[in-house]
């Protein structure tokens, strides 16, 4: 995960990330482009220091793709 996917999925700014990541209270890895990976182990204990926790991925089901029963709201 990058950085400025954590801070969406943490709730804080991308900053407040970087911040963390160069004080070394992150730990993530310098790729050749410039942006920061960050490990999934990782990601998950930096969520919990922020009080969230790591969101289950769900799928839509299929049948619901051009569904004309599908309304907004429905679950998905």
């Amino acid at each position: 995960m990058t950085a400025g996917e954590l801070s969406r999925r943490a709730g804080v700014s991308a900053p407040s990330i970087m911040y963390r990541i160069r004080t070394g209270s992150i730990r993530a890895k310098r790729q050749a482009d410039g942006s920061y990976q960050i490990d999934d182990d990782e990601v998950e204990r930096v969520l919990a220091s922020y009080g969230r926790t790591p969101a289950p991925e769900r799928a839509m089901p299929p049948a619901y793709f051009g569904s004309p029963f599908w309304e907004p709201g429905d679950g998905w």
